[in-house]
């Protein structure tokens, strides 16, 4: 992956103080609505302060910030530069997260809301799609996070 990918949205209508956007992703047939109410990390630290990240392999992410602003830290093993932070914001367009992505998202300190607009297959099963993972119990996603310089992208 040499860049993050993006869905940007259109708008379609402006009025006073108003607009109309289309955030249609064609390919999404699931919609999460994330709300921190602060400066939140997804997922939390785990009991002793470590980074915890999730992982899915049956839903890829479209993660759209429609309040406040939200950071994302990727890493992906397969990726040429494997460790990319993202930071968005209403007008960013809604993240892509491919399969197989390790990812965590920290809110502003006024908190964010996102709409997820996934993309998942015949095996999504909520239970195993979001269980954290601790950076302790990974060698090699500890290893990346302490010797690898992220790229970091504020759209």
């Amino acid at each position: 992956m040499s860049a993050i990918k993006l869905n940007k949205h259109k708008i379609f209508k402006k009025t006073d103080n108003v607009l109309f956007y289309d955030i249609s992703i064609k390919e999404s047939n699931a919609s999460d609505l994330v709300i921190h109410e602060s400066a939140a990390i997804s997922p939390p630290n785990d009991d002793l302060g470590n980074k915890q990240f999730y992982i899915h392999s049956h839903q890829i992410d479209n993660n759209r910030v429609i309040s406040g602003s939200r950071t994302f830290e990727l890493i992906n093993f397969s990726w040429d530069r494997p460790y990319q932070i993202v930071k968005l914001n209403r007008d960013s367009g809604a993240l892509k997260i491919p399969l197989n992505t390790y990812h965590r998202s920290v809110s502003g300190e006024k908190g964010s809301i996102v709409i997820n607009q996934a993309q998942r297959d015949d095996l999504f099963e909520t239970n195993k799609e979001f269980r954290p993972v601790s950076v302790v119990k990974n060698e090699k996603l500890n290893n990346i996070l302490k010797t690898v310089k992220p790229i970091i992208y504020k759209i």
